[in-house]
């Protein structure tokens, strides 16, 4: 009975096995476990070339604001805290930048923390415009920048950068200001800032990467020469 009712010349069609199958899964699954990791490498190096290419474009910024003012802009925390958004000044009220960019590590346009933007940060020998008059004088004579980004650690790996680079006397390697460069060759997700110092950034007494730094404002208070 069951022969009357096939089709002539055509081939019984046939499914998949449950082992088939499960095979299938397992293969997908192992080419996701091989190129995953990779791809995920791939979009951190993006992001650090991204990095440095935009500190590149803030360094310029901050060199012609240096020529015209005589001084780096103030200490920037990444939020623009009340008391630190030096960078600010990059865009207004003269226009070094048309905008600033987004540290892509822990914040882009579309994403804040908190609601605030999340810039790049900035240590700065300068000294906010409003507590210079009280000050005397020009803020410092010594000029020097630390710029970075949080890097693929999305941790702030700059400790004591208020204060940068005048640690006083304390070994600062041990107890003071300690900052440490990211390198991809130890690891695309090791730890570290990924930093572009300027002007006299070897002055002071801090530490960089294990390596104490004792320049010729060793122990130098605000104001001094």
């Amino acid at each position: 009975m069951s022969d009357t009712l096939k089709t002539p010349g055509r081939p019984q069609r046939r499914g998949f096995t449950l082992i088939e199958l499960l095979i299938v899964i397992a293969i997908i699954l192992i080419l996701i476990a091989i190129a995953l990791p990779n791809f995920l490498e791939a979009q951190i190096r993006a992001k650090v070339a991204r990095v440095e290419a935009d500190l590149r474009t803030i360094v310029t910024a901050l060199e012609t604001y240096f020529i015209d003012w005589g001084t780096y802009p103030m200490q920037s925390e990444d939020e623009f805290d009340t008391d630190a958004h030096g960078l600010s000044q990059l865009t207004t009220p003269l226009q070094y930048l048309p905008e600033l960019p987004f540290d892509v590590f822990v914040g882009s346009q579309s994403h804040a923390v908190d609601g605030v933007p999340v810039y790049f940060e900035m240590a700065s020998t300068a000294i906010e415009a409003n507590l210079a008059p009280f000050l005397g004088g020009p803020p410092l004579n010594i000029h020097a920048y630390a710029l970075y980004s949080h890097g693929p650690d999305v941790i702030d790996d700059f400790d004591g950068e208020g204060d940068w680079p005048f640690g006083g006397a304390a070994p600062q390697c041990f107890d003071g200001i300690v900052t440490w460069t990211y390198s991809p060759t130890n690891g695309t997700r090791s730890k570290g800032d990924i930093q572009r110092f300027g002007g006299e950034w070897k002055t002071g007494h801090w530490c960089l990467n294990g390596l104490e730094i004792a320049g010729r404002g060793f122990d130098c208070p605000p104001n001094c020469s």
